[in-house]
């Protein structure tokens, strides 16, 4: 089964009563697009004037305009500010709104595109839509006022390079699966691994660091490996491309310092430092990590046998767990030390649990719900989904009301 199956491009003849499948996507991409303005608009575009990292990357674009030298690892989201700020003639704050809302809804109709093939095009789209709001069950707000830290976070609006990773994030894992998936192999989708592995990584380096242990590990756990590393095509679309960008990036980073340079920081480098830079802003983090991934949790514990069969809650825990290692193991030393630079790589993992989750359920909803016993389990799980989503829709109001001011 095709990773982005749209529920078939054929139309075939229908009751007066119903409408053609290509007529109800195309409607729900328009509720999908409608749902990302209404909703995104307003908070990127405050966001883009007076957040941290907004005016700080700004700050940076106009830098790269005006030099035409890009200093940085990671440039695609500057490159593209200027873009559609020189074709638009509007000014940089507007230009990150387009940009940034673009990928909150580039997210959206992926997560459809996955959800779509087990769902009705009503239920993709809701399901789409909470997606992109959901966060940890931030029940210790209650005690220490923190929506973020100490978390795994899953939405976050405060990075516009977070925000522009997480749908390139959703195309690298996709394509990957793809590639180990079966006997032969598609040049398009190697091709389509690479650009997606290319631009993943100079959006944001995090999910490139992941992806690649991720991935190996994943192929070990469903017995791929040797078959997999004995063919070409694996070392070109994916291995090439990941080392490449990320050796680039490591040598202007900490070899060259231009980050340093850029920042006018002490030099860095990447150091071992377990919990440091988490404890260093809150507590209670076992039970903060735990209600961070209640949903998938409550999912493998329920469902364990459909979880440990399922290739894609495979590779995404393998994800999550790589991820977290790099958030809760190292940091950087110098200024940047408690910036958190590598929480980033856990939020994309644990992202990629929660969609796949969903879709494990969605897919298997007949018998996950042919008796009382499995219905119970069944809504429990759902129950977990929108305790997420009831707690996400409270961060995404403090943010548009009070920016950071709980974090």
């Amino acid at each position: 089964m095709p990773m982005f199956d749209t529920g078939g491009t054929v139309i075939r003849k229908t009751r007066h009563n119903e409408l053609p499948a290509s007529i109800k996507h195309y409607a729900a991409y328009f509720v999908l697009l409608a749902f990302c303005t209404l909703m995104f608009v307003p908070l990127i575009s405050s966001l883009s004037v007076i957040g941290g990292d907004y005016k700080l990357h700004l700050q940076w674009a106009e830098e790269i305009e005006k030099s035409h030298i890009i200093n940085l690892p990671h440039p695609l989201y500057h490159v593209l500010v200027i873009l559609a700020k020189s074709i638009l003639s509007i000014n940089y704050a507007e230009s990150s709104t387009i940009v940034v809302v673009a990928s909150i809804f580039f997210l959206a109709v992926l997560n459809y595109r996955i959800l779509i093939a087990n769902a009705s095009p009503s239920i993709a789209t809701i399901l789409s839509l909470s997606l992109l709001i959901v966060t940890p069950i931030q029940l210790f707000y209650f005690i220490d006022h923190h929506l973020y830290l100490g978390y795994i976070g899953i939405s976050i609006y405060h990075s516009p390079t977070m925000l522009l990773l997480k749908p390139l994030s959703l195309l690298v894992f996709c394509y990957a699966l793809r590639s180990a998936d079966g006997p032969a192999y598609e040049w398009p989708i190697g091709v389509a691994l690479a650009l997606s592995l290319f631009f993943c990584g100079i959006s944001k380096p995090n999910f490139l660091i992941v992806v690649l242990p991720a991935f190996l590990a994943f192929l070990f756990i469903t017995n791929r490996l040797r078959i997999l590393l004995s063919r070409a095509h694996i070392y070109i679309w994916f291995f090439l491309p990941i080392f490449a960008v990320l050796g680039l990036q490591f040598f202007q980073t900490f070899i060259l310092q231009d980050i340093s340079k850029v920042t006018k920081d002490a030099e860095n480098h990447i150091v071992l430092m377990p919990l440091e830079t988490v404890s260093h802003y809150s507590e209670f983090l076992l039970p903060k990590l735990l209600l961070s991934v209640a949903f998938p949790l409550v999912t493998l514990l329920l469902y364990t046998r459909e979880f440990a069969k399922d290739d894609r809650l495979i590779f995404s825990s393998c994800c999550l767990i790589m991820g977290s290692a790099f958030m809760y193991l190292f940091a950087e030393s110098g200024n940047r030390i408690y910036h958190g630079n590598f929480w980033w790589s856990a939020q994309i993992g644990l992202y990629l649990t929660f969609i796949f989750s969903i879709d494990l359920l969605i897919r298997n909803y007949k018998e996950f719900t042919n008796s009382k016993t499995r219905a119970i389990k069944y809504f429990a799980c759902f129950v977990v989904f929108f305790l997420h989503l009831g707690f996400g829709l409270f961060y995404y109001k403090q943010e548009l009301v009070n920016y950071s001011k709980f974090w």
